[in-house]
């Protein structure tokens, strides 16, 4: 994988564990399991998203093919799949055998720029695939939708700072 600038946003990852983002605020961290693949023809929203997500504590995987995909599921089973209706030549539609065939069990979120009423209708076919499809966002969407998405999910994140003791609850010293 080739490192890039989008790469560099996050600064530091600590020898206790705690990873830091370029703007200095701690990044959250998901379930150990939590994984998460963004399958998209699209490097730029691909990013965009595994950003957002590694923010929240999953480990990403960027997806550009159906063939891409199947070699991933091969290796790890993500917990949610955030899959693109048009991926150039394929599609969602022929993403969902490819999912039955490797008995994914996770969750599967479509998007796409297209109608409400197409996306619902790919819904329902994923559906009759035996997924568990949730609905379906319509792009361009703000980052702050997948927050919510993941938050309700269940996949909340850990708080990210204890107080120090010594500290009161706002993080002030305790007058003594």
């Amino acid at each position: 994988m080739t490192r890039t600038a989008f790469d560099d946003r996050v600064a530091a990852n600590y020898d206790d564990g705690r990873q830091f983002a370029a703007d200095g605020l701690p990044v959250a961290a998901a379930p150990a399991q939590s994984t998460c693949f963004v399958v998209d023809d699209d490097a730029g929203i691909c990013k965009a998203l595994c950003f957002t997500l590694k923010k929240l504590g999953f480990a990403t995987a960027e997806i550009a093919t159906p063939a891409a995909l199947e070699r991933a599921l091969q290796e790890k089973r993500p917990s949610l799949i955030l899959l693109d209706l048009g991926l150039g030549e394929s599609g969602a539609l022929d993403v969902f055998p490819i999912l039955t065939s490797h008995g994914y069990r996770g969750l599967v979120q479509l998007m796409s720029g297209r109608s409400q009423s197409v996306l619902d209708e790919a819904v329902v076919a994923g559906e009759k695939h035996g997924l568990k499809m949730l609905p379906a966002l319509v792009k361009p969407f703000r980052m702050g939708v997948v927050k919510e998405l993941v938050a309700g999910l269940g996949f909340s994140p850990p708080p990210l700072r204890q107080p120090s003791e010594g500290l009161g609850q706002d993080g002030c010293a305790n007058p003594r």
